[in-house]
């Protein structure tokens, strides 16, 4: 089964990143495939890592809710959106990708949706781990029928509604009904000390292990305007942050 990383936070954090980076450390240590997961509608994540996507699963919704009066003789809905669904894995070396896309529309998706999350379940099998890039905020999760999560990562940043809303996943993740394993909390772009001194005074009252911050990293900044992958970061303080804390959790 596998291992399931999540990583989720206000918009404008960072989070797309550091998931990238997460992803990349995985690739570069660990020693089975994985799944990254595009679940932000913004889909940020194909980019950063440098996955051309053709189709989305939101693609293929729309797609079933049209067709589904059309299908072809002796063709369930399921058949036609798991083989639809076999389509948009984007396979790479280690790596393959899902991205989620845009959100529903105003029809009725509620099969489809089902059908969607069996498909998710079955693919784990498949993976030794699953990198998940979340929505802002993690409501979306509270709204569906999910898997665990073994590590969540909440990012923060010197934005004082990043912390506010580190608060409200902290109580929907609570509420859940499936398990969250382990929740951290991890500062991005925070250099200043006593910023992030503030930032864990005012987090600790959150179930969350604190991690510290991930610095500011001027190359992969460059990198990511220039639209180059992530994958071909060398020396880099935040690819380095991150491959130190993903280390330190196997141990």
């Amino acid at each position: 089964m596998a291992k399931i990383y999540a990583v989720t936070g206000k918009g404008g954090t960072g989070k797309t990143v550091l998931s990238a980076l997460i992803i990349r450390h995985l690739k570069n240590h660990a020693t089975g495939p994985g799944l990254a997961l595009d679940a932000d509608p913004d889909s940020n994540l194909a980019t950063v890592l440098g996955i051309p996507v053709e189709k989305t699963v939101g693609d293929l919704r729309e797609e079933t809710v049209k067709a589904v009066k059309d299908l072809p003789a002796g063709m369930s809905k399921s058949h036609y959106i798991e083989a639809g669904l076999h389509e948009i894995v984007v396979e790479t070396e280690k790596v393959d990708l899902i991205t989620m896309g845009r959100a529903e529309g105003p029809g009725c998706y509620c099969y489809v949706n089902n059908l969607l999350r069996q498909f998710s379940d079955k693919l784990q099998s498949s993976y030794d781990w699953i990198v998940v890039d979340n929505e802002a905020g993690l409501e979306h999760l509270s709204r569906r029928t999910a898997t665990r999560i073994d590590q969540l990562f909440v990012v923060v940043n010197a934005n004082p509604l990043s912390i506010e809303c580190a608060g409200r996943i902290d109580e929907i993740t609570a509420d859940l009904q499936y398990g969250v394993s382990h929740k951290s909390l991890l500062a991005n772009n925070v250099n200043d000390e006593n910023m992030l001194a503030e930032i864990r005074r005012r987090t600790a009252n959150l179930n969350m292990e604190f991690l510290g911050s991930v610095p500011h990293d001027a190359e992969m900044e460059r990198m990511v305007f220039e639209g180059r992958s992530l994958f071909e970061l060398d020396q880099s303080p935040a690819a380095a942050r991150i491959d130190e804390l993903m280390s330190q959790m196997k141990e």
